[in-house]
C-alpha cells in the first residue's frame, strides 16, 4: 500500500498549529513537519466571548501560512479545526464565515465531546501498548484550555467521561484575579481546583481506585521539559509531580520560560496544569502516569485513516461511544435486559431494511444509542419519559457525538413515547434532511419496542426476513403476546409511512 500524504490544523486558544503526515498501511503514521504559531486567543475569548477583527486577521494570515506549506508538499487532504475559544465566542459563525471567505477554509466546529473523542484517539499514533494498559482501572486527563476531559476504562471498556470546567486558561485567570489579594495565593488556587475534585469523586469516582493515568495533551509534555534530570520517558510518580510542584510553585512565568525554553503562554500554564495533575493523584490514588504527548491533530489523522480505510485499528472506538451511552443508562437506572433487547431488536431492523430507509452506518449508531438510552426518563418520571428523557440527554455529553447528533438522539428518544410533528411544529429547527432522518429512525425504534411492551422478553427466538416491501418478523414462543400484537400493530403504520416497507408480525409456538 502506498503513502498518503495528510495534514491537520488546529486553530487553538494558545496557537495554531499544523502537523503533516504520512499515512501507509504497513508503517502507520510518521509525523514530517510540524509548525506552530504562538498567540493568546483563548485568555480574552474566555472572558469576553468575542473574537476581535484584528484576531480573524491573525488567523487568516497564519492559515494563508499553513496552506503555502501544504502546497510545497503536494497535500490535498487536510482538516482543520477550531476548540473552545472559538466555539465559546458570541460571534462564533461571522468568524468561521471570515475565514472561509478570506482563505477558503472550511473549519470544523467541534464540539467539547468530539474534540476530546479526536483528542483520545490520538494516542493511537504513539509506542505504547493502550490495550494492555486499560485493562485495569485507568483514567484519561485530558487538560484543555477551557476544561479538563476524565474518561474512565475498567477491562478495555470505556464506562464513564466527565467535563470539568477547570481548564488551565480559567484556572490562569482565576490566580491572577487572588495573586496580588491575599499571601497564600496557591492555597487559595489549589482549594478551588480540589473543590471540582471533589464534587467528580463523590458523583462518579466514589470508593474506586483509579490504578493508571493516562496523561494526554500539551501540558503533559511542558511538564516533562521541567525535570530533564528525572530523565522521564513513558511514566512519571505522584512523587515526581510533587518534585516538580515544589519546583515551580514560586517561580514566575517569565522565569519557567527563560529557564526551560517554553513560550511564555505555555509557561503561564505549567502551574494550574501541575496543580491539575497533583490533585487528580491525591484523589485517585492512582500509582503511574503515562506520559503521552498527543494532540488534536494526532487524532485527526488517525480519524482520517480510519475513515478513508487506510489503517486498520487495533481499538474499536465505535464500542467506546456505545459504552458511554451505556454508563448513561446505568447512572439512569435503566433496564440493561430490555434495553439490549430492544437495541438488538431496533439494529436487525434497520439492516434488513437498509435499501429502503437510505440511512447510513453512522445513523445505525445514532440509532443504537437511542435503543439504549430510550428509557432514562422513568428515572424523574414514569408518566412522561419521553420528555424527560430529552432533558437528560440534551444535559450529558455522549463522548464521540457532536452537539447534533446527541440532540437527534434526545428528539428520537422524544419521539418514541410522542407522536413526531410536522416539520413546522418542531420546537427544534431541523433540516429537511434531519428531520426525515429522526422520522425513520424513531419509526424504527417505536416498532423495536413495541416487542417488548411488558419488559418480559417473551420471544425465545425472533427472526426478519424482508420479502418484497414487507417485512416478516417471525416470532417463536407459547406465551400470549396480545399486547405485542396490539402495540405493534399501531407502531406499523409510522414505520411504513416513512420507509415505504410494511412490517408482518408472524408467531410461531415453540416445541
Amino acid at each position: 500500500m502506498g503513502i498518503s500524504p495528510y495534514a491537520a490544523i488546529v486553530i487553538g486558544s494558545k496557537n495554531m498549529l499544523m502537523k503533516v503526515y504520512e499515512i501507509s498501511g504497513g508503517k502507520g503514521f510518521r509525523t514530517v513537519d510540524e509548525i506552530r504559531y504562538e498567540y493568546e486567543l483563548g485568555k480574552e475569548a474566555y472572558f469576553t466571548r468575542k473574537i476581535t477583527f484584528a484576531q480573524i486577521e491573525e488567523i487568516c494570515n497564519v492559515l494563508m501560512e499553513f496552506q503555502q506549506r501544504m502546497r510545497e508538499y503536494a497535500i490535498t487532504e487536510f482538516r482543520c479545526y477550531a476548540t473552545s475559544a472559538i466555539r465559546n465566542a458570541k460571534n462564533q459563525v461571522s468568524v468561521l464565515n471570515q475565514i472561509k471567505i478570506r482563505t477558503g477554509v472550511d473549519v470544523i466546529m467541534l464540539s467539547n465531546s468530539e474534540l476530546r473523542f479526536l483528542m483520545y484517539k490520538g494516542i493511537q499514533v504513539l509506542d505504547i501498548d493502550f490495550n494492555k494498559i486499560i485493562e485495569k482501572n485507568t483514567a484519561i486527563l485530558d487538560i484543555g484550555s477551557g476544561s479538563v476531559q476524565v474518561s474512565l476504562f475498567d477491562k478495555q471498556a470505556l464506562y464513564m467521561t466527565q467535563n470539568l470546567d477547570i481548564g488551565t486558561v480559567k484556572v490562569r485567570g482565576f490566580l491572577e484575579s487572588v495573586e496580588n489579594n491575599v499571601l497564600d495565593y496557591i492555597s487559595v488556587l489549589e482549594e478551588y481546583i480540589q473543590y471540582e475534585f471533589d464534587m467528580f469523586k463523590s458523583g462518579y469516582l466514589k470508593d474506586k481506585d483509579i490504578k493508571n493515568v493516562i496523561a494526554i495533551g500539551d501540558e503533559i509534555k511542558n511538564i516533562n521539559r521541567l525535570i530533564p534530570e528525572l530523565h522521564l520517558t513513558d511514566t512519571m510518580s505522584y512523587e515526581q509531580i510533587l518534585y516538580i510542584y515544589k519546583k515551580i510553585k514560586k517561580a514566575s512565568y517569565q522565569d519557567i520560560a527563560l529557564k526551560y525554553g517554553l513560550s511564555i503562554e505555555d509557561a503561564r500554564m505549567v502551574l494550574p496544569s501541575v496543580l491539575i495533575y497533583k490533585t487528580f493523584l491525591e484523589r485517585s490514588k492512582a500509582d503511574t502516569v503515562y506520559i503521552c504527548a498527543t494532540n488534536l491533530c494526532d487524532g485527526s489523522v488517525v480519524d482520517y485513516a480510519q475513515e478513508t480505510k487506510k489503517i486498520k485499528l487495533s481499538h474499536d472506538f465505535y464500542q467506546d461511544i456505545v459504552a458511554s451511552a451505556k454508563y448513561i443508562g446505568k447512572r439512569y437506572r435503566y433496564s440493561k435486559v430490555h434495553a439490549q433487547y430492544i437495541t438488538d431488536l431496533a439494529l436487525e431492523i434497520f439492516d434488513k431494511t437498509k435499501k429502503f430507509h437510505g440511512l447510513t452506518q453512522r445513523d445505525r449508531l445514532i440509532l443504537e444509542i437511542s435503543a439504549i438510552l430510550h428509557d432514562i426518563g422513568k428515572y424523574v418520571n414514569l408518566n412522561d419519559p419521553g420528555k424527560n428523557g430529552y432533558q437528560l440527554i440534551m444535559s450529558t455529553e455522549i463522548m464521540g457525538l457532536s452537539h447534533r447528533e446527541r440532540e437527534e438522539v434526545a428528539n428520537i428518544v422524544l419521539y418514541n413515547t410522542q407522536e413526531l410533528p410536522d416539520t413546522d411544529e418542531l420546537d427544534t429547527a431541523f433540516w429537511r434532511e434531519e428531520y426525515l432522518r429522526i422520522a425513520k429512525l424513531s419509526s424504527i425504534l417505536r416498532l423495536a419496542n413495541a416487542l417488548d411492551r411488558g419488559h418480559k422478553q417473551k420471544f425465545e427466538k425472533c427472526s426478519m426476513a424482508r420479502k418484497g416491501k414487507e417485512l416478516i418478523i417471525s416470532l417463536e414462543t407459547n406465551q400470549d403476546i396480545t399486547l405485542e400484537i396490539t402495540r405493534f400493530s399501531k407502531k406499523a403504520e409510522t414505520f411504513s409511512e416513512f420507509t415505504g416497507i410494511t412490517p408482518v408480525l408472524k408467531q410461531k409456538r415453540a416445541l
